[in-house]
């Protein structure tokens, strides 16, 4: 009997909830495999951090096949049509992938689409993607269109009339080869209703896309006690999501440092903001020096604390002890950490 192999391209611990979703019960028999550009870890660090940091236990086998070309799909390699050339950049790493080892089903969850034709018409796989946030939304090319500043636009060219232009036609290029290659997909798996209406109206699939929830395991926060001794008298304003632009933390620490402004005039209890998130690369470290640096800036920094790829069982005793919860992206796709 040939066993069949559904491999599952992701640069892990960017998607690990995919993981809840390999349907060993159904295919008992099946092999799976992850694509992963962490090629500085073992498989076992890798399975222990994705339990660590987001309580996930596997009860079958996964195999991993390590990449070393991911640095082609970091932001920081395109300071320019960014969108573009991690897209190309995806494609190589893709056929290093398929050098290593051709599936017979690959799914993609990082929101590559463009391997997606590599791997069904070369490689002869059959293609899906599970789509977190698609690369470009309508919402995107209305930014650009209307000369608002936004994390995909800078200030610079929305006031420059001609380079809006320039950026919009570009955008419309890229968002009609966004939909051809994410038409190659056999099936569809969107996170939510809002990513359902873009990927519809970009890939035009609608056949094959159905809604997918990630799977959130709320009972472990549901058995929190709701009235406990806190620790400090401080109210915890906490936030949670990985340190990437479109989440805004700037915002965040500035809102706050004005509440602090108001605090010294008015009663107000202690308080305290506390951002966690992940970092996955330099960039991302990059962004929390940043953002210490504009606390520090705004005279804060005593008052904001940074906690970086913290335990699961930490972030939950965080929450715990929260007053307030802060999220402040615009466009939120799903929102595991508002749930």
């Amino acid at each position: 009997m040939i066993m069949r192999k559904m491999m599952i391209y992701n640069a892990l611990l960017f998607s690990p909830n995919l993981l809840k979703f390999l349907p060993y019960f159904r295919y008992p028999e099946a092999l799976y495999v992850v694509y992963t550009g962490d090629a500085d870890v073992s498989d076992q660090q890798i399975l222990e951090g994705a339990f660590r940091r987001f309580n996930i236990r596997l009860t079958r086998p996964v195999k991993f096949v390590f990449l070393r070309k991911r640095y082609l799909v970091e932001d920081s390699l395109y300071p320019h049509f960014t969108l573009l050339g991690q897209s190309l950049g995806s494609i190589f790493l893709g056929w290093e992938a398929l050098m290593q080892c051709v599936p017979d089903v690959y799914i993609d969850s990082m929101g590559y689409a463009f391997t997606l034709p590599l791997f069904k018409y070369l490689g002869g796989c059959r293609v899906g993607s599970y789509v977190h946030y698609p690369t470009i939304s309508t919402d995107m090319l209305s930014v650009v269109k209307n000369q608002n500043v936004g994390f995909n636009n800078a200030a610079f060219i929305t006031r420059n009339p001609f380079l809006s232009k320039v950026k919009l036609v570009y955008y419309y290029l890229f968002a009609f080869m966004y939909g051809l290659v994410g038409s190659c997909s056999d099936i569809v798996m969107v996170n939510s209703s809002w990513t359902l209406n873009h990927i519809l109206s970009l890939w035009k699939v609608g056949n094959c896309t159905n809604i997918v929830y990630p799977p959130c395991d709320v009972q472990t926060f549901l058995d929190l006690p709701l009235h406990k001794e806190k620790a400090t008298s401080e109210h915890l304003v906490v936030s949670i999501g990985q340190f990437r632009p479109e989440k805004n933390h700037p915002l965040q620490i500035r809102a706050f440092a004005k509440l602090l402004n108001k605090k010294e005039s008015e009663s107000l209890p202690p308080l305290k903001l506390v951002l966690i998130g992940g970092c996955r690369n330099q960039d991302d470290e990059l962004r929390v020096n940043q953002l210490r640096r504009l606390a520090e800036d705004l005279g804060v920094q005593e008052d904001v604390e940074f906690k970086i790829n913290i335990p699961f069982d930490e972030l939950k005793n965080y929450l715990s002890e929260a007053t307030v919860g802060l999220h402040t992206m615009w466009n939120e796709h799903f929102g595991i950490a508002l749930l």
